[in-house]
């Protein structure tokens, strides 16, 4: 299924549905289901009635209640989790629904209350994330991002992967509207001061492009879906270089500790991930994201290991 004809079959849907809403204004949660929640699976591809693809009532936790809808993949493995809400419930809170998943190892979980959407991700060893909030009205325009959720792709891990990347790629495209003239205006007056006039060519061109999409890796983050899961802000956390570390006198080598407060542990036999987790953990980070690769080689190259990890 193509974006536009998606487009079209989810233009068709939320017509309908809106109307239901209009006509209905005490509409239930079972008339939810029946009336938005089945049509709108139906214009992603799937089939209600079958359940090789879709079953309701899925009993994934003992003890927790059914979940509403389980969609499965080609293999017959749940991979996302459908919960209706009532029509005055928030969609903003996954709530018990992800334990579920988890536990259930389903990586995404859908709510909506027939209003609206909001699509998670949900993965072993994180809480949930969310991907998207979208209303009845903004499904259509936004057809190309819930391609993943089709039936073609049968919740595949390329389907979900390409949700994913559209979910960032809606965040950017959000900072982008919001910031792209302060943040070209900047970048291209500095290259300008670096530059002689008039050599304002392809290559610096690319340069400011690059730094805005490095500025822009970090700087989405700062988005509400996708707040870090302990709720510290990048600026909430304090900044520190490769100075302010000294090998772990009691440690093997690779560890350091913070000069300020020795409780503060690093272990660089680790890789950049688990570092930068580590650093996150105790409230800390280097002065910019793209830093981090400096100061974990700085680390490394002083503790004799390996460049790489």
């Amino acid at each position: 299924m193509e974006a536009v004809d998606l487009s079209r079959r989810l233009s068709d849907f939320s017509q309908v549905a809106q109307e239901v809403l209009r006509d209905v204004p005490e509409v239930t949660e079972q008339q939810v289901r029946h009336w938005i929640v089945n049509p709108f699976l139906v214009a992603l591809g799937w089939d209600p009635h079958d359940k090789k693809q879709v079953y309701l009532d899925f009993e994934a936790k003992p003890g927790e209640g059914p979940v509403d809808y389980a969609l499965f993949n080609a293999e017959g493995h749940a991979r996302l989790f459908l919960d209706v809400r009532e029509r005055t419930a928030s969609v903003s809170e996954i709530g018990g629904v992800a334990e579920q998943a988890q536990h259930a190892k389903v990586p995404l979980v859908l709510l909506t209350n027939g209003r609206e959407f909001s699509l998670w991700h949900v993965s072993k060893d994180e809480p949930a994330a969310p991907l998207a909030v979208l209303s009845l009205k903004q499904l259509a325009d936004n057809s190309e991002s819930l391609l993943g959720l089709t039936a073609e792709f049968r919740l595949s891990d390329t389907g979900i992967e390409q949700l994913r990347r559209s979910a960032i790629r809606l965040a950017v495209l959000q900072m982008l509207e919001e910031n792209t003239e302060k943040t070209f205006d900047a970048l291209v007056g500095w290259v300008r001061s670096q530059v002689s006039p008039g050599a304002l060519d392809a290559t610096t061109e690319d340069a400011i492009r690059d730094a805005t999409m490095l500025w822009l890796t970090e700087e989405h983050l700062t988005l509400p879906g996708f707040a870090p899961s302990d709720g510290k802000r990048p600026q909430d956390l304090r900044t520190t270089t490769p100075r302010d570390w000294e090998p772990f006198p009691r440690g093997p080598a690779g560890t350091f500790q913070y000069k300020f407060d020795s409780a503060k542990i690093l272990d660089l036999r680790q890789g950049p991930r688990e570092v930068r987790e580590q650093l996150r953990n105790q409230g800390m980070r280097t002065p910019t994201a793209t830093s981090f690769g400096g100061f974990y080689h700085a680390l490394r190259a002083r503790a004799g290991l390996a460049p790489g990890a």
